[in-house]
């Protein structure tokens, strides 16, 4: 080999480190605005608080109830024990997850197309981290599901056993942070690996080196939470709540969100600035890349029908199936956002043969759904730099929108470590204001919870004579039904917790949509009396 050769070969080598350098660089600078805005996402709170709890040494389920699984707790919490517990650490740990993610994506994109690459990667990161930039248990469990998915390409390509059972090991990490995820994803490599090696003299050793990678992950954990005598409420809190009353308060049509989420509040920003016309065709190109991710089941077999060469073969078989594991891991909620969670590998594989295709039909396609791409990325900055408020809190600074009354309330008047209760659910309040919950439960709604648990919240808040609690005007009621179509309040005579809040607590006013409740004899106790405003 001539030297020329030789320098060519580095040039080639040195290019694709150059451009995941570059993408990394890139996401990371397009999601900071977005991760410094506090936005309410009510199941950040319960993750970020839960893994607070968990760095100062409690135990999910036992201590506190929650119904995600303990990955995140943990994965969170170890960054709060080695790190500090404040907002720019939560935040960090979402901002690595974002960009760990975008570049696995994208080494997956180009394996099967190398020009689809920074289109797939763009387009995923577009319509996931900006839109929930919040810590989540979807993207942590996604990120470790893709690396497990990659650890079993590169697996089937360099036959290895210990990459087999790292990949069954990722794969039984993913299940501590989604239960049916990494469960499903198992199946699905198993399956590949029936199809693709099954006239092959090693196909059982390698699917045991896969179960033994998954079932060490699982079994270490049960026997941790068994040891901390916490093995029977994992098992409720994850298999049994789930199929008991997930879907109570969960189910939703097809899509939901797109139109109740997204359009309403696009025209809300849109109309006051363009005219109708116009603000109606930017709503509709920003809803391009949703409308992709709610057909893409349609859009992928009309592709395969289209080129049954290119869409089945051994290099997509493993996108095919993987992908439909993941999606059919999110489905259980099948609003736009959870079909978003569960499309990443689907997407690869769509962007891939969609490229492919040579029709006018489809390059123009692409081309409109590309320049929607670049218009929703630079729609959601434009947003996340629209939040200037600046809030000092005891967790560090945040940004908003507006004003936030009740957190300001929550630093002003009540003390670190002094319990309040935050009622049904905004425990992202009782992480940025060091304050504790009195009770084991971050959530607590009607037919999501049980009737066991509302009355172990108020003996909870009656033994600790709990001084304040924040009643929320915002999610309560049939308001809930914006997020949870199928939720039904119950009768007035069925509810529970409202009695009681009203029998012993005063309104002292209400800030930012939060009623600001006082207990009544500690009012008496100290002479004071309510502000004036209508009774509860």
């Amino acid at each position: 080999m001539t030297p020329g050769e030789v320098e060519r070969q580095v040039s080639v080598g040195r290019r694709p480190l150059s451009q995941y350098a570059l993408l990394g660089v890139g996401s990371a600078a397009y999601l900071y605005p977005f991760l410094r805005v506090l936005w309410r996402v009510g199941d950040e709170g319960t993750l970020v608080y839960g893994a607070q709890r968990v760095a100062e040494g409690a135990v999910p389920y036992r201590d506190f109830m929650e119904v995600m699984g303990p990955g995140t707790f943990y994965w969170l919490g170890l960054f709060f024990k080695v790190f500090g517990a404040t907002w720019l650490v939560a935040r960090a740990e979402v901002l690595i997850t974002g960009v760990a993610t975008t570049l696995v994506l994208y080494w997956l994109a180009r394996r099967l197309r190398p020009e689809s690459g920074l289109l797939t990667a763009t387009f995923i990161l577009a319509i996931t981290f900006p839109l929930w930039p919040a810590t989540s248990h979807h993207w942590d469990s996604n990120l470790f599901a893709l690396l497990s998915f990659s650890v079993f390409l590169v697996w089937l390509d360099n036959p290895g056993r210990w990459l087999a059972v790292a990949a069954g090991a990722l794969a039984g990490v993913t299940t501590l942070f989604m239960q049916q995820k990494g469960l499903i994803l198992l199946f699905s490599f198993l399956l590949i690996l029936y199809l693709v090696r099954r006239k092959q003299l090693d196909f059982k050793a390698s699917a045991a080196r896969l179960l033994v990678g998954y079932g060490g992950v699982v079994a270490a954990v049960a026997l941790a939470f068994y040891a901390a005598g916490a093995l029977p409420e994992l098992v409720y809190a994850n298999i049994e709540w789930p199929f008991t009353h997930y879907s109570s308060v969960n189910a939703v049509p097809y899509g939901y969100g797109l139109n109740e989420w997204f359009w309403n509040a696009w025209c809300g920003l849109l109309l006051p600035v363009f005219s109708p016309p116009v603000a109606y065709s930017m709503a509709s190109a920003l809803a391009a890349p949703f409308l992709v991710v709610a057909a893409l089941p349609a859009i992928l077999l009309a592709l395969a029908i289209a080129a049954r060469s290119d869409a089945c073969n051994r290099a997509t078989l493993p996108f095919w199936i993987a992908g439909g594991a993941l999606w059919v891991s999110e489905i259980h909620r099948s609003d736009v956002t959870h079909l978003i969670y569960g499309s990443p590998l689907l997407l690869i594989l769509c962007m891939s043969l969609w490229q492919r295709r040579q029709g006018r039909a489809w390059r123009y396609g692409i081309r409109v759904l590309a320049a929607s791409i670049v218009l929703l990325a630079a729609f959601n900055a434009l947003v996340a730099q629209a939040a200037r408020t600046k809030i000092v809190t005891r967790r560090g600074v945040v940004y908003v929108f507006i004003d936030d009354a009740a957190l300001e309330f929550l630093d002003n008047q009540i003390h670190p470590g002094e319990e309040v209760f935050i009622y049904p659910y905004y425990p992202m309040y009782y992480f940025l204001s060091a304050t504790t919950n009195p009770t084991r439960f971050s959530i607590l709604l009607y037919h999501n919870n049980t009737d066991t648990q509302f009355q172990e919240v108020i003996s909870a808040l009656e033994r600790r004579k709990v001084r304040y609690v924040l009643w929320d005007t915002v999610v309560d009621g049939e308001k809930l039904r914006q997020w949870f179509p199928s939720y039904q309040q119950p009768p007035r005579e069925r509810l529970m917790l409202e009695p009681y809040l009203k029998d012993h607590y005063d309104l002292l006013d209400i800030k930012n949509g939060f009623r600001v409740l006082r207990r009544k004899d500690m009012m008496l106790a100290t002479g004071a009396r309510p502000a004036k405003a209508p009774r509860l």
